[in-house]
């Protein structure tokens, strides 16, 4: 009877070793017995495995003492390590997969040595070590070092890339608690992508930088509070408004917004026009078809534009002192964002 193992993932993944009473092979049983255990390890080396797909492994896991062998790739896709996994000081001669292994104990990775390939695709590591600097002076020299989509990746500092390797970093998510963690790493993404001018995804990087050092803003690291609010609300703003200078687009849609908001507001306040006269809408003692209300509102929404653009052609007045000041707001908000535009797309030309 074969082994029942079967990939959560690709159904036609399965193991094909024969397996014992409770429907397993060695390998991936758990609960193994303490004869098991010992035959887990030699079994390995006799047998010169390098695909671990699906592997149990309950005891502490040493690859220097496991490895002595040659291999094409090391694949531990949907690896259990219920131990401490220990990778520490080893030389990866080609490519290495850990997509979807899960790390129950702490994983060690110094001083180790990457000559390929290394993915990190969807893998688990233990939330306790999320601090732990895992990969001080390990070296990445392959042409590619892939993470993505993985839960409570661990710190990367001390770590040391080729210039010629590509670091991919992307969907790495941080609780509150790991935003220093994602701030370094984002950070080192960064540093990489620059020096191998990855300039696609240098942007998001940024971004995500930025959003993770915001995480941590604490009152304490102000003089007083009042300097605190205000760097918190100009990080806040830089944030949601243009996504620290990665995300223009969302100041197409503040602007839209702010136009089309003050038109609704010019229309209860009231314009002078040279055409048409005084446009005010009057709810109380006035009805007005769709077609009246509309075209009130494209005269205000004319004149809320030329104002947010400073143009101010003149045919249109506001109406009031009220109706002055509201313009001034409007004038005051869209000399700003033109400011800001301006710089976010001669920063984007410089990279």
């Amino acid at each position: 009877m074969n082994c029942k193992w079967v990939s959560s993932q690709d159904e036609n993944i399965k193991c094909k070793r024969h397996a014992d009473s409770s429907g397993y092979c060695i390998f991936h049983k758990k609960n193994k017995s303490k004869r098991e255990r010992i035959l887990f390890n030699s079994y390995i080396k006799k047998g010169q495995i390098s695909d671990f797909s699906g592997f149990y492994f309950e005891e502490e896991f040493n690859i220097n003492k496991t490895l002595n062998y040659d291999y094409n790739k090391l694949k531990f896709y949907e690896t259990i390590f219920c131990n401490d996994a220990k990778f520490n000081k080893f030389i990866f001669n080609n490519t290495v997969d850990f997509t979807k292994t899960e790390f129950k104990g702490k994983v060690d990775f110094t001083e180790s040595t990457f000559l390929k390939n290394c993915i990190f695709s969807e893998t688990k590591f233990n939330e306790k070590y999320i601090n732990e600097q895992i990969f001080q002076r390990t070296n990445v020299n392959g042409q590619k070092l892939i993470v993505e989509k993985c839960i409570n990746f661990p710190r990367l500092d001390g770590i040391l890339f080729s210039p010629y390797t590509k670091f991919i970093l992307k969907d790495i998510n941080y609780k509150k608690e790991g935003a220093i963690c994602g701030r370094n790493n984002y950070r080192i993404a960064r540093v990489q992508a620059k020096q191998t001018e990855d300039n696609e995804n240098i942007g998001y990087y940024y971004y995500n930088e930025r959003n993770y050092a915001s995480e941590f803003l604490k009152s304490n690291k102000y003089k007083g509070y009042k300097e605190y609010l205000s760097n918190d609300f100009f990080d806040f703003l830089s944030k949601y408004t243009i996504g620290y200078g990665e995300k223009p687009l969302r100041l197409l849609f503040i602007s839209f917004f702010i136009i089309s908001f003050f038109a609704l507001i010019y229309m209860f306040i009231g314009l002078n026009t040279i055409d048409y006269g005084l446009i005010k809408l009057n709810l109380v003692s006035n009805t007005y078809s769709f077609y009246e209300f509309l075209k009130m509102y494209l005269e205000a929404w004319y004149f809320s534009m030329i104002t947010f653009s400073t143009v101010g052609y003149g045919d249109i007045i506001a109406f009031g002192l009220i109706g002055k000041i509201i313009a001034c707001i409007e004038v005051f908000l869209g000399i700003t964002l033109h400011a800001t535009w301006t710089s976010i797309l001669l920063s984007r030309l410089v990279k």
